[in-house]
């Protein structure tokens, strides 16, 4: 086995290539009938909307549904989670009124409890 190795040309070998000034299918002038134009750029005008998520209330929902009143948590949950994808699909009135909602199912919730702990505690003295 030989091993025949081919030897890369040196760099002034490229050096002294002449290329034509007119090749054949790409004309360096431009046809005849066009005409030179000059696009100038377009202003662009950004609009840009500033959002305020509403508080979900989701934190206190999950604390009043552990501590105090099950079913009014689990509702004040629900709604808490709906007022954030409501506001993730760009509704802020939806998610505006699920979280009033859940406010006011959470604090309803709240108060059951409170008022369920303090029978128990009265009826058992």
């Amino acid at each position: 086995m030989s091993s025949d190795k081919t030897q890369a040309p040196s760099a002034a070998a490229y050096t002294n290539q002449v290329y034509p000034p007119n090749t054949p299918g790409y004309p360096q002038a431009q046809p005849a009938g066009f005409a030179n134009y000059i696009v100038q750029p377009v202003p662009v005008t950004t609009i840009t909307t500033v959002r305020t998520k509403p508080k979900s209330y989701l934190v206190p929902a999950i604390i009043v549904t552990l501590f105090c009143c099950l079913p009014l948590g689990i509702v004040g949950i629900v709604y808490s989670v709906d007022s954030s994808s409501k506001f993730d699909r760009g509704d802020d009135a939806g998610a505006a009124s699920s979280a009033r909602s859940a406010r006011s199912w959470t604090i309803a919730g709240l108060v059951c409890g409170i008022v369920i702990i303090c029978v128990n505690v009265v009826l058992r003295l």
